[in-house]
């Protein structure tokens, strides 16, 4: 697992599959998720938009297909979203 710490990206693409990220302010990022581990520690998600890729994209479409989760738009916006894992 790759380990980012105090890390500050902004407006790039981060792929969140199989990393730990700790002490760390992602603004404006498009976070791409494929169904691996993942990890934050006092990590904040400020503005960024969240997709979803290979199994996490086909649980997604599963999910939907039984109402029980809505189809995001293009992608499901994380406003400000501060979170511990």
């Amino acid at each position: 697992m790759q380990v980012l710490e105090n890390w500050h990206p902004k407006g790039v693409t981060v792929y969140m599959d199989d990393k730990r990220l700790i002490n760390c302010v992602l603004t404006e990022c498009k976070l791409v998720y494929g169904g691996g581990d993942v990890t934050w520690e006092n990590t904040q998600f400020v503005n960024c938009q969240l997709t979803f890729d290979g199994a996490a994209q086909r649980t997604v479409a599963y999910l939907q297909n039984f109402n029980l989760m809505r189809p995001p738009e293009t992608a499901v916006p994380v406003p400000g979203a501060t979170g511990v894992n």
